[in-house]
């Protein structure tokens, strides 16, 4: 999926750019990633909240479209969407195969959303 989510991403930054010069603003960031995730639902049924990446990533994404310069706010609200996976039941991905309750007793995020959660956090350091 982070595949597909990438690559996708990567397409709508190059398009963006190419047709208003070669600045890529934060509004074009916003833009790109929406159509990122949009793509990658097209290959997965994972929708938050579901304990899988598509948790911070979904959260992420849509606080930049809401504030497209506020960095910091989004990698935040992809930080507590990840913590949040701690106590759901995984409806998709390799957490659906593990048993929920000791997940939720021993408070585990899932794997991915911790992977992406690093990630965005990465950005903001």
């Amino acid at each position: 999926m982070v595949r597909i989510f990438f690559s996708t991403l990567a397409q709508g930054l190059q398009s963006r750019s190419m047709t208003k010069g070669t600045m890529v603003t934060p509004e074009i960031w916003a833009h790109a990633l929406a159509s990122a995730l949009t793509k990658l639902y097209t290959y997965t049924r994972a929708r938050p909240p579901s304990r899988t990446l598509i948790d911070p990533l979904a959260a992420f994404i849509g606080t930049l479209e809401d504030a497209s310069s506020d960095l910091s706010a989004a990698v935040k609200a992809a930080a507590e969407a990840t913590e949040a996976t701690k106590a759901i039941a995984a409806k998709a991905g390799r957490s659906a195969y593990i048993d929920t309750d000791m997940l939720k007793e021993q408070k585990v995020a899932d794997p991915g959303a911790w992977g992406i959660k690093v990630i965005l956090e990465s950005l903001v350091i």
